[in-house]
């Protein structure tokens, strides 16, 4: 990663959010007008609501926000490396700091243009800060704490989807190294082909996939896998691939494909005195990236097709990923007939 990419890694894991622009602005402001109203209910009561009061509270409590959100904003990028707790109280001090700033301006403001003097009393202005203090505290322990959560959350999703990974990774790869043994002996050739194969597959199924990979790499991936596989089962394996959509700017998570074909050819191919068949469709329904997976089955005296606890496993594992990776915007499906076993992966794209 660059260096400006990492650095805008630091600045978006930031604890305080940007508050100069969007959500976080409004946010301020919003919170900014309700501190101003409940001033003035504390000093005058409900009943007895000041307006002028109001006005003048709120013309000085915006621009102590304002001010603040400038200092902090600007304190981001030189702040990013330093420990947390030195982080809270610089920038704890600087809202401070503009408070008294600001107080300090509106104090010279009104004496000179009620008495012609530029005097500022300081009984006042230690007054501003210090009721400043007690709601700036409040909300950078607010973001502290929620900073805190969405660490735990990611780190507890990277350890769900590492862990979910762990149990396809074995799977995958050892069914891999069979299909090697297979033809070692028989035809060295072959074999040398699948191991140039596998380095590239066991590099990938290695790798970190915890933020996502394009789905063209994940396809390429399969691809190679299928080779394998039609090496082994020869033309016992027939597979057919239909893309109808651009897969380079599509991210999932990582060996998400791989495991329901690897269902396919192991439990719907390798079982049929005939072989089969494996037809993978990807294309867009409206908003949403569709994946068809159809195996072929060998159906044995018109009993029903029982998914194996094999299956059931990587499916169960697969959703439990998508979800996370998605937000819930995913779906897995499952469609069993007496001659074919159909698998579809909706999902919505990731935005960015």
């Amino acid at each position: 990663m660059s260096d400006l990419g990492e650095k805008q890694l630091q600045l978006d894991e930031y604890f305080i959010p940007d508050l100069c622009r969007g959500q976080g602005l409004l946010g301020l402001l919003v919170i900014t007008g309700l501190f101003a109203v409940l001033m003035v209910f504390v000093r005058t009561g409900i009943s007895a609501f000041d307006f002028l009061l109001f006005g003048k509270i709120a013309l000085e409590v915006f621009w102590i926000a304002l001010l603040s959100a400038f200092f902090l904003c600007q304190g981001r990028r030189y702040l990013i490396n330093l420990p947390l707790r030195h982080v809270a109280l610089i920038n704890y001090l600087l809202v401070l700091l503009a408070a008294a700033i600001c107080a300090a301006i509106a104090e010279l403001s009104s004496n000179f243009l009620l008495r012609g003097v530029w005097h500022a009393d300081a009984l006042l202005i230690v007054d501003t800060v210090v009721i400043t203090a007690i709601p700036a505290g409040a909300i950078l322990r607010l973001f502290y704490l929620q900073h805190r959560l969405r660490q735990q959350q990611r780190a507890s999703q990277e350890a769900r989807i590492e862990a979910l990974q762990s149990k396809i990774r074995p799977h995958f790869l050892f069914n891999s190294m069979n299909s090697l043994a297979s033809l070692i002996r028989l035809d060295p050739d072959k074999a040398e082909l699948i191991l140039e194969n596998l380095c590239d597959l066991f590099r990938y199924a290695l790798s970190d996939g915890n933020a996502g990979v394009s789905l063209q790499l994940e396809v390429d991936t399969c691809k190679k896998y299928l080779e394998i596989e039609k090496l082994r089962l020869a033309e016992r394996l027939k597979y057919k691939w239909d893309i109808q959509t651009d897969l380079s700017k599509i991210s999932v998570p990582a060996l998400i494909l791989q495991p329901l074909i690897e269902n396919a050819v192991f439990h719907g191919i390798q079982p049929a005195l005939k072989g089969g068949y494996v037809n993978i469709k990807i294309y867009q329904q409206g908003e949403w990236i569709c994946i068809d997976i159809v195996n072929s089955l060998e159906n044995k005296a018109q009993k029903p097709v029982k998914k194996p606890v094999g299956h059931n496993l990587a499916v169960k594992n697969l959703r439990h990923r998508l979800d996370i990776f998605f937000n819930k915007q995913a779906e897995l499906q499952e469609t069993v007939k007496q001659n074919h076993y159909h698998t579809r992966i909706r999902f919505k794209p990731l935005e960015g």
